[in-house]
């Protein structure tokens, strides 16, 4: 499935050209994504010619589902990213960094599933929990069970105790004394 989203850019003359794709499960699946178990990502790349490169303008949009870090069920997280790739002709492939990647003149061909999967979990939040009040009940009562935290009825955690690690205490003694 992954060969969809090669793009031959020796085909591309003058005229900017656009690429629909529709990112489902079965992508990310393909991809082996770890954290990422399914989605529904519209996926848009404008490769506009240059002199003597191209620049693919890439879009991701839609939804993904992630785990929840508070409770580790699946959540829906929401996507949107821009990005802008420069592509130039080369003896063979390289990745120059960030935002230039060579491929093989001889081929004249990429594969732009890898760069819209890495948008896409560049987009991801650090932190990605359920809505106030979604999360699974049973985890968050085995939570409020086993942490120092209390948490609200809304499973927002609430810092109730400020203790201090006994190690650092010691450290803070040290400074003090000299």
């Amino acid at each position: 499935m992954l060969e969809n989203f090669e793009i031959d850019l020796k085909a591309i003359e003058k005229d900017d050209k656009s690429f629909s794709y529709s990112l489902e499960d079965s992508f990310f699946t393909d991809l082996e994504a770890q954290d990422i178990t399914g989605g529904l990502v519209d996926a848009q790349v404008l490769v506009k010619k240059k002199v003597a490169s191209y620049e693919l303008h890439l879009h991701v949009g839609g939804n993904i589902t992630i785990p929840c870090d508070r409770c580790l069920d699946n959540m829906n997280q929401p996507i949107n990213a821009d990005s802008v790739l420069k592509v130039k002709f080369g003896p063979s492939y390289l990745d120059e960094g960030d935002d230039l990647i060579v491929v093989p003149e001889d081929e004249g061909r990429i594969n732009v599933a890898w760069f819209l999967y890495e948008m896409i979990v560049l987009s991801i939040p650090i932190h990605h929990a359920h809505n106030d009040g979604e999360c699974n009940a049973e985890m968050m009562k085995i939570l409020r069970e086993h942490s120092d935290q209390n948490f609200n009825n809304d499973d927002s955690a609430v810092i109730t105790d400020n203790k201090i690690d006994p190690r650092w205490s010691n450290l803070k003694n040290l400074l003090n004394n000299n």
